[in-house]
């Protein structure tokens, strides 16, 4: 096995063992979360980074539009996507509903050119997701 598909192979190990369950930390990080926004203090350029790497999702997609497992997911936000839904390719736009239901329910639909891989589905808590989706729906505005 070559050194570039073994460095592959662990990033997905780290992925999928770092999106199941929730443990004790995470848990505590989701609470500490919810209790800053209820305070009016958090900031999706700030805590979505932290956030993005917390879920690992950096293992397989990248936000500078790097080429990696998954699709990348800078300036995503509200463009047109070609996914596979049902074996039908079809075109779709990348709003906050889909990026939501690409993350909560990763085998709905495929974007074109990544219907092989898999995703895990991540447990992420409510507060934490709002955060990531407002974060990658932010990385879509920045010039």
């Amino acid at each position: 096995m070559s050194m570039c598909r073994v460095s592959k192979f662990l990033m997905l190990v780290m992925f999928f063992l770092s999106a199941c369950g929730e443990g004790s930390d995470k848990q505590k990080a989701g609470k500490a979360k919810a209790q800053a926004s209820q305070q009016g203090e958090t900031d999706p350029l700030r805590d979505g980074p932290y956030l993005f790497t917390r879920y690992a999702c950096f293992t397989c997609h990248s936000i500078d539009g790097g080429v990696l497992y998954g699709p990348a997911l800078n300036g995503l936000h509200m463009k047109e996507v070609k996914v596979i839904r049902q074996s039908r390719e079809i075109t779709i736009i990348a709003d906050r509903k889909y990026l939501k239901k690409a993350i909560l329910d990763p085998d709905y639909e495929k974007v074109s050119g990544y219907e092989n891989r898999i995703m895990p589905v991540p447990q992420i808590p409510k507060e934490d997701l709002r955060i990531i989706l407002d974060y990658l729906i932010e990385l879509g505005e920045e010039k």
